[in-house]
């Protein structure tokens, strides 16, 4: 998951949020604003953890939107296509969770005089610009908002005729005044409902496709007095109030438009040439609205389930722990496939058709023995949005099998692990740290048949999550954390243990205890080979006990069906926001969620290059263990549990003995050359020009390149308010901006860009 550097903060909102000033392009007639007609998706603000945002759009109707900006529409008509499809986007998700405002704006034909039209024009536009659609009903005692009021601004927009029916001169464009009357309408707005000021934010974007004017349109630019910066600052420092800039035809790559933007707090205007690339800026807008302005806002509301998994060399047997399992059999590969699989942790779905994924942060950990010293205990990865395939890749047996120490990850005893991260590693080149791990698989005697080597020190891994809750909440408190949280944000854990822990019962009753008493209830879950016996039970009761103050018991799993079952009744005990389902995981790449396991008897070639870039389904190939904090060297190589012997190498990885029957999974090096796997799918990789280039690794499609249609008329102009070229490198463009979206701006992408 790649972390949006601007999210959690309303100055810092410019570069996602930018392309939302598109959506001024609705230029709405009418007298009075229209009631709010029934959104596909409409939730009542009381059921919300936020409170929802205004958004005042301010659209230039100047005549010059008249001109053709393709051969087939003009800035107008490719302006209401736009808007609508921007408010249909996602469902109607925006229109659902923000309030709507839309404005147009021209000149003032008699400055000073209250009530004066533009000649010829019968939108409705009064000593300069018209409030459309407002964010309340100003008439009504209660002064209610308008609630999803996006279907009454589709309707409004298909109603309005073209700017003077569609003459080329007329109109003007005198900015600042429509910037002041946006200002002293938000005003007006907080003031009508005095609770709303602290809590409801508020941002303008402003589309134009020219130079601002004078008040009554005839000089351009006009004087300093009438420059709209000076507006735009006011709202940024003193309302805190930001201003987003959108430039079309004669304002497009203006330095007078990103004078604005930059007053407004927001960076540089944002240019989109054609009808395509403004549809396509309106739809990234919606989810950028989403990444910057609702997620900040919602991340607290988002439970942190944090899953601490017995990683126990008990987890990798069979038979009551007297022979090391086949691939699909063992308990590891049972809980990896609850959590991580078809049905798994991430799939269930609550508040009717919500993934659980698309509404939590999830974490995972894992406990083993206590020697070396610190001991086994690893944090996997932390919480975070779509963590399915940093879950899958994490505790895949492939992913910590590399020869000559594991060519046969389900092969039994011995077995020497390498562990990994993948985000070091590509593939999977996963954005956040993700570490790989495995329970050992040690087999000192010639003849054992079941891995040993990693015990059960269960309040070792209980003390990690203890702590990396307390440091997590510590930094998330920050506005500018990736994904902030407040005192009432819902913290949970999930044990998956066999329940034979190897620590004392002080031991594990201390963490679980303190983190109860400190609002974070640790739910148990008794799976693995040997969770039926009478003192694994009584060890399970009493985790749950210590766990939830005495509330819950325990849950039993005898199979993989039972723990995804125990899972699913978790999830349902759990509170969601229906305001913040907006996060869909199924449409972020994931490397390697959607990729068979490895099939047994399957020989694949590799090279013994520093630089391996193998892209088979088994996993990554990466011959270096970037675990810097758990691979420790053995301080003890003989150190035992109550299990049985266990041996590590000074390398921190574990050596093992016999094998099984099962079909094994081989991958053969090669001396010299280069990795001759085939690459089965394909990356993008972004440089810092904004290039894209493909890489093997992943499945989406990748394009570099200007996707521009054509040129617009009248787009060289002179004079004031000129800019040269951009320098190399910067940022500009619609192009530019949907790559500093990320593409698909989602959620902060899973994979490195």
């Amino acid at each position: 998951m790649k972390r949006l550097s601007l999210i959690g903060s309303w100055k810092r909102l410019g570069v996602q949020v930018g392309l939302l000033a598109g959506v001024g392009i609705a230029f709405i007639g009418g007298s009075e604003p229209p009631p709010a007609a029934a959104a596909p998706v409409c939730t009542e603000e009381g059921q919300c953890t936020f409170v929802k945002p205004l958004f005042m759009i301010i659209a230039d109707y100047s005549t010059s939107m008249n001109t053709m900006f393709d051969a087939n529409q003009t800035r107008w008509e490719a302006a209401v296509s736009a808007i609508v499809a921007m408010v249909d986007a996602d469902n109607g998700y925006l229109q659902g969770n923000v309030l709507l405002g839309l404005m147009r704006f021209g000149h003032d034909p008699a400055v000073g005089q209250m009530g004066t039209m533009i000649p010829d024009d019968s939108s409705g536009i009064v000593d300069g610009q018209k409030i459309d659609v407002g964010f309340y009903d100003e008439q009504d005692a209660n002064k209610a908002y308008f609630h999803c009021n996006g279907e009454a601004i589709k309707t409004a927009i298909m109603s309005v005729p073209a700017p003077i029916n569609g003459s080329m001169t007329g109109i003007g464009t005198w900015t600042k005044g429509a910037m002041d009357k946006a200002q002293a309408y938000i005003h007006q707005t907080w003031n009508d409902h005095p609770n709303d000021k602290a809590k409801r934010k508020g941002a303008i974007v402003l589309l134009t496709d020219g130079q601002w004017t004078d008040p009554s349109g005839t000089q351009s630019p006009g004087p300093a007095n009438q420059n709209p910066s000076l507006t735009a600052g006011n709202l940024f420092t003193v309302d805190q109030v930001p201003t987003y800039v959108v430039a079309i035809g004669e304002a497009m790559g203006k330095m007078f438009a990103d004078e604005i933007a930059m007053a407004g707090g927001t960076g540089t205007a944002y240019d989109a040439a054609n009808p395509a690339q403004l549809i396509d800026a309106l739809k990234m807008v919606v989810q950028a609205i989403i990444n910057d302005v609702i997620q900040p806002i919602c991340s607290p509301g988002l439970p942190r389930i944090m899953v601490l998994l017995d990683a126990s060399s008990s987890m990798l047997n069979v038979n009551n722990g007297t022979l090391a399992g086949m691939q699909g059999m063992t308990g590891w590969d049972q809980a990896r496939d609850a959590l991580a699989g078809a049905n798994s942790l991430f799939d269930q779905v609550v508040m009717g058709d919500q993934a659980v994924e698309n509404l939590v942060h999830l974490g995972l950990a894992v406990f083993g023995y206590n020697m070396p010293a610190p001991g086994e205990q690893k944090l996997l990865v932390d919480y975070g949005p779509c963590r399915k395939d940093n879950f899958a890749w994490a505790l895949d047996p492939a992913s910590s099998c590399e020869a000559p120490g594991c060519t046969d990850p389900w092969g039994g005893p011995p077995i020497t692990w390498t562990f990994k991260d993948g985000s070091m590693a590509d593939p999977p080149g996963f954005d956040d740290q993700t570490l790989s791990h495995m329970p050992k698989c040690d087999g000192p005697n010639p003849n054992q048949a079941y891995c040993s080597g990693s015990g059960t020190s269960t309040h070792l891994g209980l003390q990690l999550i203890q702590q990396n809750i307390t440091d997590y909440k510590a930094a998330c408190v920050d506005p500018l954390f990736p994904y902030p949280c407040d005192a009432n944000t819902t913290f949970i854990n999930i044990l998956v243990t066999d329940g034979a822990y190897d620590s004392t019962d002080a031991q594990v009753q201390m963490p679980l205890e303190a983190m109860f008493n400190g609002g974070v209830s640790t739910y148990v879950i008794g799976f693995g080979d040997v969770v039926n016996t009478p003192a694994s039970q009584m060890k399970l009761a009493k985790m749950a006990d210590w766990g939830s103050g005495g509330a819950n018991d325990h849950f039993q799993a005898d199979n993989q069906a039972d723990l995804e079952a125990a899972l699913a009744t978790i999830i349902e005990q759990i509170t969601f926001d229906p305001c913040c389902g907006f996060v869909n995981c199924a449409n972020v790449p994931e490397p390697t969620t959607n990729e068979p396991d490895p099939l047994p008897q399957t020989t694949m070639t590799d090279s013994d290059s520093d630089s391996d870039t193998d892209t088979d389904t088994t996993g990554p190939v990466t011959a270096t263990d970037t675990d810097s904090t758990t691979d420790a060297t053995a301080t003890d190589p003989t150190a035992t549990d109550t299990n049985a012997s266990a041996t590590e190498s000074t390398d921190g990885t574990a050596t093992a003995g016999p094998t099984t029957d099962e079909p094994t999974t081989t991958v053969t090096p090669t001396e010299g050359g280069s990795d001759t796997d085939t690459p089965t799918t394909t990356n993008t990789t972004q440089t810092s020009e904004g290039n894209v280039t493909a890489t093997a690794g992943d499945t989406e499609d990748a394009t570099g390149g200007d996707t521009d249609s054509g040129g617009v008329p009248g787009t060289d102009e002179g004079g004031c308010g000129c800019k040269v070229d951009d320098a190399e490198g910067q940022t500009r463009g619609l192009l530019a901006s949907l790559f500093t979206l990320g593409l698909a701006g989602f959620i902060r992408r899973r994979r490195r860009a």
